[in-house]
């Protein structure tokens, strides 16, 4: 026998039990398909290597407090510097910081009208030699254009280069206006080229003088090569090494005694690990998740060749007895599974890179680092290719084994060892049920665990009212408003047109929005009453600078005191405002109005005049933030705190300090989209120039915040439907084979006189204690799975009991519906028909 005939053969049998075709195909398709995507992303977001030279050797550095209990602390200007000159475990380091910037407009800029606002990062030179990267034209910029006194330079995007400048290759060498100064363009990156980010289109000296260090603003993240041959260990041991003498060779804030008070500790840690973030255990989790759904369509696709093959016993046994060898008749029982298998495989494929697409489309919404370089490459081909070879060998070999156990002569004569095989091979497609079934209860346990936890997400108390709210950025160029006055000014001159526009109710802005994710604006406290004790560590709280109007624009109450005068670009304010969470820390009762705090050890004391209501400020899942709200016009004296505070004063107006990047959020009387053009009418007629972007709802926002809990709900709530699909498919195909193996036995019960409900309740109750002996076992398995989405949860146990009845409820109904057909079937025989066929 050739291929070409065996296929022909197998196509045409196919083709006469098109049901049976349809169904298997599917089965399988949907189980490689899932299993196919999911991988993908796990390898292009997980697996794959960064994309640079020897990627495995770079890794991020940072600290950790741990007397203060913040995980995360980021590098000074002088701690970079001290470790750079002083480690032995790097080839090379290098420190950024990501930003935004405005690209300028006008003759000789590339475009005419407002400027755009694009993400942007500042950093060494030394960067592009420790990820090994060149530019796409011209040259990246050097050290000595580090240097803050040096000539303005760029390196721009190709995506920035082509869009502006149509792809023009003389691009190099212009000058590009860039927060209003002049900068002469000298390298193109690759669009392949996403560091930090994928959004950073403009790269830009970061200009740190050694001379004038800020010891304590931990404001840089740094990357560096590792030497061949060092472990992470090494080098964390050698920062640890060096880490005490920072402060002698960059005298300031940050002293050696504070080092040993806060426990501060070096960090070293893969940067992919710090690219790809917490994502892992969410995939991770869903790796198992369709592996389970491909167990399940193998098991269930089984059932259906023992079904099909069973079927077919008089049929082989015939053949075998007019000559045909076993050889030939496995190989041909076996072409089925084979080309079935292949063509799930592509149909799988196929669906798998419409899911990835969909994905990449939401990407804006789940925010799945690295999500851009998934895709079906040849590994993944590979891979996909190895799943459907090994389903291939699992649902071929049935009809293989099957086949070498059948009894010729029992096909052929019918005799009562035949009805016992058929029981022995019924109790085989019974435990394929109850593997079925399991997994299923233990995919649905996990969907209703996330279920449930973003239940809870949507009824935590966020502390704002997101409804008829819109949020959007605006950042004043230090060119155009050279004064902390003038930026003042234009803001509070802004609020008031808006404010005054039909249909808005009010209006104000923030510079660190709740439940957004960028960087958190931190700062230590220093309070009067209780005093801090001299020489030990403040804590470390959140702040931001609020304009008196936020509170109303987002429904933020004020439970005590009373909120910010108006803003006065004259008077710069020693007023602050607490959260509810900060006032309850230090003051029994949350009565912080009167009491006195400051952000440095010396200087002027600021008054607590209101005490706000708690938002969620960094994530839904975590208790509300200890924030520190301060008037957008306040002395300078507040910004020199550990962390910073996450804006920038303006020229030497240092009289008074006024945050340059702000959230605009505005709350409507009805839809925000019907005044959101007059609002941004309103801005322009101020300056025409100024960009604004990140514009969004606030619901947007606040959807953003449960994107990760929803996207895992959504992954597991589809996997767990299609186990309970084909687990529903798999107590059809094993109750309707049963029924028809008791044909016989049936017709003498009706034709002794049993009821046609006693035959359905029969019918039925054999379905479900199949269902109950799977839901036994899920029970066990469902413990001990559900515990791995412990860190994912909010607000339930990993062993809520009440979840799990619920999921087996709902298998027991679905075997209930799933044997009904069969047992009405049942009921309906004709005893004097069926007896007389057999």
């Amino acid at each position: 026998m050739t291929v070409s005939p065996i296929v022909r053969h197998t196509v045409r049998r196919l083709l006469r039990t098109p049901a049976f075709a349809v169904t298997t195909l599917a089965t399988l398709a949907l189980g490689i398909g899932a299993s196919v995507m999911v991988f993908s992303v796990v390898e292009g977001v997980l697996l794959r290597p960064l994309p640079y030279n020897r990627s495995a050797q770079l890794v991020d550095l940072s600290h950790e407090l741990s007397l203060t209990g913040v995980s995360r602390v980021d590098q000074s200007d002088a701690t970079y510097l001290h470790y750079r000159h002083t480690n032995r475990v790097f080839s090379e380091i290098g420190a950024y910081r990501v930003t935004t910037a405005d690209v300028g407009t006008g003759p000789g800029f590339g475009r005419d009208g407002p400027s755009e606002h694009v993400a942007a990062a500042r950093m060494t030179a030394s960067i592009f030699r420790t990820l090994r990267v060149q530019p796409l034209r011209g040259r990246a910029f050097g050290d000595n254009e580090d240097d803050p006194s040096a000539p303005r330079v760029a390196v721009i995007g190709q995506r920035l280069w082509e869009r502006t400048f149509g792809g023009a290759p003389s691009v190099i060498g212009r000058r590009i206006e860039i927060d209003g100064v002049p900068h002469e363009i000298v390298g193109i990156m690759p669009a392949r080229f996403d560091f930090p980010n994928t959004r950073v289109e403009v790269w830009l000296p970061i200009g740190i003088d050694p001379l004038r260090t800020k010891s304590a603003a931990f404001d840089y993240r740094a990357v560096a090569r590792l030497r061949p041959g060092v472990s992470l260990a090494s080098a964390t041991a050698d920062l640890q090494r060096v880490l005490p003498t920072a402060p002698e060779e960059f005298p300031g804030r940050l002293t050696s005694q504070a080092i040993t008070l806060m426990k501060m500790r070096a960090v070293v840690r893969p940067l992919r690990d710090v690219v790809v973030g917490d994502i892992g255990r969410v995939l991770w989790v869903i790796v198992g998740a369709v592996g389970f759904v491909l167990l399940i369509a193998c098991a269930n696709v089984a059932n259906l060749f023992l079904v099909r093959i069973d079927g077919r016993q008089r049929e082989l046994a015939v053949r075998r007895a007019l000559g045909a060898s076993r050889a030939t008749l496995a190989v041909e029982l076996m072409s089925e599974g084979v080309l079935l298998t292949a063509l799930g495989g592509v149909v799988g494929v196929s669906l798998a890179a419409l899911g990835i697409a969909t994905l990449r489309a939401l990407d804006a919404s789940i925010n799945i680092p690295r999500l851009a370089e998934v895709g079906i490459d040849g590994t993944v081909a590979a891979i996909a290719a190895g799943v459907t070879a090994l389903s291939a060998i699992l649902i071929s070999s049935v009809p293989l084994v099957r086949s070498s156990t059948l009894s010729q002569h029992a096909a052929l004569t019918e005799t009562s060892v035949a009805v016992t095989a058929g029981r022995r091979r019924h109790e085989i497609r019974n435990a394929l049920v109850v593997i079925q079934v399991a997994i299923a209860l233990v995919l649905l346990s996990g969907a209703g665990l996330m279920a449930r936890s973003f239940a809870r997400l949507r009824s935590v108390q966020l502390g704002l009212d997101a409804a008829h709210a819109f949020t959007f950025r605006v950042a004043p160029l230090a060119t155009k408003y050279p004064k902390s006055g003038d930026a003042a000014r234009f803001l509070v001159r802004t609020l008031d047109d808006i404010t005054g526009l039909p249909g808005v109710q009010s209006a104000g802005v923030v510079t660190k929005l709740p439940l957004d994710d960028e960087a958190r604006q931190d700062t230590a406290l220093f309070v009067e009453d209780p005093p801090t004790k001299p020489g030990t560590i403040p804590n470390i709280h959140q702040s931001s600078f609020a304009s008196p109007g936020y509170f109303r624009a987002l429904g933020i109450p004020l439970v005590e005191g009373h909120t910010f005068d108006p803003p006065d670009p004259d008077r710069p304010r020693r007023d602050v405002i607490v959260s509810r969470a900060l006032a309850e820390r230090y003051w029994p009762g949350g009565h912080g109005v009167g009491k006195r705090v400051r952000m440095t050890p010396v200087g002027d004391w600021y008054t607590i005049i209101g005490v706000a209501g708690n938002v969620r400020g960094t994530t839904i899942e975590q208790p509300p933030d200890e924030m520190i709200y301060l008037p957008i016009v306040v002395s300078p004296a507040v910004t020199g705190g550990m962390g910073g505070m996450g804006g920038s004063a303006a020229g030497s107006d240092t009289a008074r300090w006024t945050p340059r990047d702000v959230a605009v959020v505005v709350r409507a009387t009805g839809a925000p989209a019907l005044v959101a053009t007059q609002v941004e009418d309103a801005v322009r007629r101020e300056d025409r120039s100024i960009p604004i972007y990140a514009a969004r709802p606030m619901r947007d926002v606040v959807s953003r915040a449960e994107a990760r809990t929803s996207f895992t709900l959504l992954l597991l709530g589809v996997a767990s439907s299609i186990a309970l699909a084909l687990g529903a498919v798999g107590i059809y195909g094993v109750i309707a084979y049963v029924v028809s193996l008791r044909t016989r036995e049936i017709a003498v019960r009706l034709a002794l006189g049993a009821r046609a409900s006693e035959v359905r309740r029969m019918v039925v109750g054999q379905a479900l204690l199949v269902t109950l002996v799977g839901i036994v076992a899920g029970v066990v398995g469902a413990l001990a799975m559900t515990r791995v989405l412990g860190s994912l949860l909010f607000g339930v146990s990993p062993t809520d009991l009440a979840t799990l009845f619920a999921s087996a409820t709902a298998l027991l109904a679905v075997a209930w519906v799933a044997s009904w057909i069969p047992a009405r079937r049942a009921a309906a025989v004709d005893p004097a028909l069926a007896l007389r066929s057999e």
